[in-house]
C-alpha cells in the first residue's frame, strides 16, 4: 500500500478495517476457492474517478487478485482473473485456496 492519499490517512485505516471485518474473503477469487482478503481495493480506481470513501466501491481482496487488479488498471485496460481453470479453480497448485484440501 502506497503512503499516499487517501491511505495515509486514520479515516482510511477505519475502512479498510471495517471493510475487512465486513467481507474477511476474497470478493474476485472464484467462490469455492476464496482465499482470506488481506487488502481492499477501490473497485474503481481513484484515478479514475472511484470514489475512495464509498463502501460500494471497496472489495476485500486476496494480495493476488489486487495486485493483478491493480496492475491491469494502472496499463489501462480490463482486469482478467488470470490462472483460472474453466471451472473457476487457480491452475497454480501453491494457490491459497488449496492450503489445507486433501486431493
Amino acid at each position: 500500500m502506497s503512503g499516499g492519499y487517501p491511505y495515509n490517512m486514520a479515516r482510511w485505516r477505519k475502512l479498510r478495517a471495517a471493510k475487512l471485518r465486513a467481507n474477511p474473503m476474497c470478493e474476485y477469487c472464484p467462490q469455492q476457492a476464496q482465499a482470506i482478503a488481506t487488502e481492499v481495493d477501490h473497485k474503481q480506481a481513484i484515478n479514475n474517478g472511484g470514489d475512495p470513501w464509498a463502501w460500494d466501491n471497496l472489495a476485500s481482496a486476496c494480495g493476488a487478485c489486487h495486485k493483478s487488479k491493480t496492475v491491469a488498471d494502472k496499463q489501462g485496460r480490463p482486469w482478467v482473473r488470470r490462472g483460472c481453470g474453466p471451472d473457476g479453480m487457480p491452475i497454480d497448485p501453491a494457490h491459497p485456496c488449496y492450503r489445507d484440501r486433501v486431493v
